[in-house]
């Protein structure tokens, strides 16, 4: 969980295509949101990496960061956009729900692929399309 005034450990999830392997370009963006959510010098991050298609649910880092975010060793988690998370959306939303039941704060750096605002949608629409059936 995010608390203002003290170091929050994120986790920064960052997967690449084949063709596009240079994950440190992103770095100054990641930083610069990271001080704009909790200020300079409130974070430390750890970078989970991997070189990997979205929809393989096999994804070593992937999994490793789902480890860790059930052991509750992350207070947020942030990538560039929501489908560097994943190209499928059961394990998308599987993972987002994981986060909101650690309370784990997702920040996606590039608009309008925001993660949260993604899973949120997505749970109105299923709870409004399947209301009231098993």
């Amino acid at each position: 969980m995010v608390v203002a005034g003290r170091v929050n450990k994120v986790a920064f999830y960052c997967r690449m295509n084949h063709s596009n392997r240079d994950y440190t370009q992103f770095l100054p963006e990641v930083e610069l949101a990271l001080e704009e959510r909790f200020g300079k010098g409130n974070w430390e991050m750890k970078l989970f990496y991997e070189i990997a298609s979205g929809v393989d649910p096999n994804r070593k880092e992937f999994n490793h960061l789902k480890m860790e975010l059930k052991a509750g060793n992350y207070d947020a988690v942030i990538t560039i956009t929501a489908s560097r998370l994943s190209r499928d959306w059961k394990q998308f939303m599987d993972f987002m729900g994981l986060c909101q039941e650690k309370q784990v704060e997702v920040i996606t750096v590039r608009q309008p692929e925001d993660a949260q605002q993604i899973y949120d949608r997505i749970t109105l629409f299923e709870r409004n399309y399947f209301e009231g059936r098993e």
